[in-house]
């Protein structure tokens, strides 16, 4: 059994959270594999039964915290393996929150993962704690949003570095550096600049990335749509361009992306009027 329930955060908070989500699966002796493909979302993950496993890249494998945060990746990041009794509560931020609500550089949380206590300090143990004690999924919504909601009262407002990268994360067209530079008034390369220091990510990687991750939820979203249609609507070359990107960001071909990304990309299930069985 799989069953994920997801929520939208309410609207105070809707500039910082994508969305909510608790995960169950009963495994028995079985085991579930779920890769994990380039994502600038952050993720932080409370879990309260049998931990995950993530297998990196070359063989090395880890056991998650009970508190484990997982910074925006650029790369295919290996995969999760689940067994046993699973439960976990999701907070999946968006990519600009961290810097936003916590005041913590996005620079120092790329392609990287962390104990939650090391980012967030202890308080999140707190939230952990009273997480594992909630009744329902609704009630540790409810808790997580009263964690983050003084820090959303108190978020920095986006830089034009931060703007800009907004503006690049929601345009579905190619974008030119050269354009976004003269907008905000630097040359090509200040702008490359500043926006790895204020972002993580060079301009190119990031709206690469973004496009990769529209293409690969409207190829979720709209399962009846061509690869064509979808790789001209996100602005490829053409849908081998399309493919080549997916092997990049994703380590394989669209379909197989799909068959083998299980939850990681929830918001693309559809709406939770119930929870999803798999």
């Amino acid at each position: 059994m799989h069953r994920v329930q997801t929520s939208q955060p309410r609207l105070e908070l809707r500039e910082f959270v994508r969305a909510f989500a608790l995960r169950e699966m009963a495994l028995s002796e079985a085991s579930h594999k779920q890769s994990n493909v380039t994502c600038l979302e952050h993720t932080i993950a409370f879990d309260f039964g049998t931990r995950p496993s993530i297998v990196f890249g070359k063989g090395e494998t880890k056991i998650i915290p009970r508190v484990h945060y997982v910074g925006a990746h650029t790369s295919p990041a290996g995969f999760s393996i689940f067994t046993g009794n699973v439960l976990g509560f999701g907070i999946f931020l968006k990519p600009l929150a961290p810097w936003q609500l916590f005041r913590i550089p996005l620079l120092a949380l790329v392609n990287q993962d962390f104990d939650g206590t090391d980012v967030l300090g202890k308080s999140v143990h707190e939230v952990w704690l009273q997480l594992a004690e909630s009744k329902s999924f609704s009630e540790q919504v409810r808790i997580a949003e009263t964690y983050l909601l003084p820090f959303a009262r108190n978020a920095q407002l986006r830089t034009d570095i931060m703007r800009a990268a907004h503006h690049v994360f929601h345009c579905k067209d190619a974008i030119r550096i050269e354009k976004l530079a003269g907008q905000a008034g630097l040359s090509v390369r200040q702008f490359e600049r500043r926006f790895i220091e204020g972002i993580g990510l060079t301009p190119k990687l990031f709206a690469r990335a973004a496009r990769f991750q529209m293409a690969l939820d409207a190829s979720s979203l709209f399962a009846s749509r061509s690869g064509l249609e979808i790789a001209h609507e996100f602005g490829y070359f053409d849908q081998a361009h399309m493919i080549r990107d997916f092997h990049a960001l994703g380590g394989s071909s669209p379909s197989q992306i799909q068959k083998h990304i299980g939850d990681m990309r929830l918001w693309t299930l559809p709406p939770s009027a119930g929870p999803h069985y798999w």
